[in-house]
C-alpha cells in the first residue's frame, strides 16, 4: 500500500514518524512525508518521497522565537503557529501531496489538523498519532502544565481545569480554524484540539505502555503502540560517534568516572542561556567529566574551552552516547526523554515550557529521573548547586539507578515502529 505521512512541528515531531515510516517501508509498502523542508535530507536519506511543507525559514522563525521557552508565552506561540497561521498553506500543501502521490492510508500528528480534512475529502483512511499522553486529555489523568504552581494542586483541579480549558480553547483556537474552514468552504468545528487527538480509523500513542499503559478514558480504537526511535539527524546509514567524543567517553569510563550528557533537543537549545555553564560547574562539583550537545558549532560555555574534563559537540545520536554515561539532563522533550529511558540510565528533567513539565513529572513517579525545572537554574551559582544535588542523587541512589536500568530494558525490547505498522496494516486489511 501507499501512506503518506504528514506531520508538523520540530525534530521532535518528526522523528518518531521517520521511525514509522521506515518500519512501513520495511514491510514493502511504499512511503512519502509531507513534512517541513528543513528536514527534506534526512527523509530522502532513508529512501523516503518527500513533500514539502511550507519553507525552512518559517520553521527556523518559530525555533529561534524567544516566546517559544517562555512557560507563559509558548502555548500562545504553538496555537499562532499550528493552528492560525498554519491552516490554509498546510491544507494547499496536503491537497497537492494526496493528488499528486494518490496514496492508500494517512499517517498524520494529531497537531496536523488539515491532514485529517483533506483525508476525508478524498475518501482517504487517516490514522492519527500522538507523541504524549498528555494530549490525549483524559479527564482521569492529571495532568502538569506549569512549574510555578505546585504539582499537587495541579493534579488535584486537573478534572475541572480541562473542563474549562475547552472553553478558553475554543477561543484561541476553534474561532481562527473555523475562520479558516469557512474560506476553504469546510463546515465548523467545535473543541477542535479535543477532536483532532481522538479522531482517526486508529488513535496511536507513540509511547511505551512501560511510561503509560491504556486507560479507561482514552480515545475509542486507541493503541499504545510504543516509543518511535529515530536519531539520525544527519541522515547516515550507519551511525557513529564523533572520534574525539568517543576518547572522551572511554577515558571516562576508564576512570570509573562515566560522565554526565546535557541535551536540549532541536528547541530549546536555541534559548539555553546559561543551561551550559551550569552544567559543567555542576559536574565538577560533582568530579565527573560531561558532554555538552549545543545544537550548533560552538566551543561551549568559556569555563569548557580548553578543559579535560567537558566535551562540546555540535549533535551526537542519543542512542549511542547517553548509554555510555552516567545520567542525562534533557528538557523532558518526547523524543529526548524517551531516549533517556531507553538508556536504562537515570536522569534530570529539566522542563521549560508545555507538557514538558507533564513528562518530566511522570518520569519522577516512575523513579527514574529527578525534577528541576528551568526556573530553579535562573542564576547560575544557585543553579549549579541545586543541578549537582539533583545528579548526585540520581548517579549514587541505588533505587533510581536500578529502576531507570529495568524500565530501559523493557523499552528496548518494544518496537513501537512495528506496532504502528502493524495496527495500520489490520486496519486496512
Amino acid at each position: 500500500m501507499r501512506v503518506l505521512i504528514a506531520t508538523i512541528g520540530s525534530a521532535g515531531d518528526v522523528h518518531p514518524f521517520l521511525g514509522v515510516a521506515e518500519e512501513l517501508r520495511r514491510r514493502g509498502h511504499e512511503v512519502a512525508m509531507l513534512v517541513n523542508p528543513h528536514f527534506e535530507a534526512r527523509v530522502r536519506a532513508v529512501g523516503i518521497d518527500y513533500f514539502p511543507l511550507g519553507t525552512e525559514d518559517d520553521l527556523l522563525r518559530v525555533l529561534h522565537s524567544p516566546r517559544l521557552a517562555n512557560q507563559r508565552q509558548s502555548p500562545y506561540l504553538v496555537i499562532e503557529e499550528l493552528f492560525n497561521n498554519s491552516i490554509e498553506p498546510s491544507y494547499a500543501a496536503m491537497q497537492d501531496a494526496v493528488k499528486a502521490w494518490k496514496p492508500d492510508a494517512i499517517l498524520r500528528h494529531h497537531i496536523f489538523p488539515a491532514a485529517r480534512w483533506v483525508g476525508e475529502e478524498h475518501r482517504i483512511p487517516v490514522f492519527t498519532a500522538t507523541l504524549a499522553p498528555a494530549m490525549w486529555f483524559n479527564l482521569d489523568e492529571p495532568m502538569i502544565l506549569r512549574s510555578h504552581i505546585p504539582a499537587w494542586v495541579q493534579a488535584a483541579l486537573s478534572r475541572p481545569m480541562k473542563k474549562i480549558a475547552k472553553y478558553a480553547l475554543r477561543w484561541y483556537v476553534d474561532r481562527p480554524v473555523n475562520q479558516a474552514r469557512g474560506r476553504l468552504g469546510l463546515p465548523s468545528l467545535r473543541d477542535v484540539l479535543y477532536v483532532e487527538s481522538h479522531t482517526g480509523r486508529k488513535v496511536l500513542g507513540l509511547w511505551s505502555k512501560h511510561y503509560r499503559g491504556p486507560m479507561a478514558g482514552d480515545p475509542a480504537d486507541s493503541v499504545v503502540c510504543g516509543y518511535c526511535f529515530f536519531d539520525r539527524a544527519r541522515g547516515e546509514k550507519d551511525m557513529a560517534l564523533e572520534p574525539r567524543l568517543e576518547k572522551f567517553l572511554s577515558k571516562a569510563e576508564e576512570r570509573g568516572r562515566p560522565a554526565i550528557v546535557f541535551t536540549l533537543g532541536t528547541t530549546i537549545v536555541h534559548h539555553a542561556r546559561e543551561f551550559y555553564e551550569i552544567a559543567v560547574r555542576a559536574c565538577r562539583a560533582i568530579d565527573r567529566p560531561c558532554v555538552l550537545l549545543t545544537g550548533k558549532d560552538e566551543p561551549g560555555p568559556a569555563s569548557a574551552r580548553g578543559a579535560e574534563d567537558v566535551c562540546v559537540v555540535n549533535y551526537a545520536a542519543h542512542s549511542l552516547v547517553m548509554p555510555r554515561c552516567a545520567a542525562s539532563v534533557h528538557h523532558a522533550g518526547a523524543g529526548s526523554a524517551s531516549q533517556s529511558m531507553r538508556s536504562g540510565k537515570p536522569s534530570v528533567a529539566v522542563p521549560f515550557v508545555n507538557d514538558e513539565f507533564d513528562i518530566a513529572h511522570r518520569m519522577e513517579n516512575l523513579g527514574v529521573s529527578a525534577y528541576l525545572p528551568a526556573s530553579k537554574l535562573a542564576r547560575v551559582e544557585s543553579g549549579a548547586t541545586r543541578l549537582a544535588a539533583a545528579l548526585s542523587e540520581v548517579t549514587t541512589n541505588p533505587a533510581v539507578v536500578n529502576r531507570a536500568r529495568e524500565l530501559g530494558q523493557l523499552i528496548r525490547v518494544e518496537h513501537g515502529a512495528a506496532t504502528a505498522a502493524a495496527a495500520i496494516e489490520s486496519s486496512l486489511a
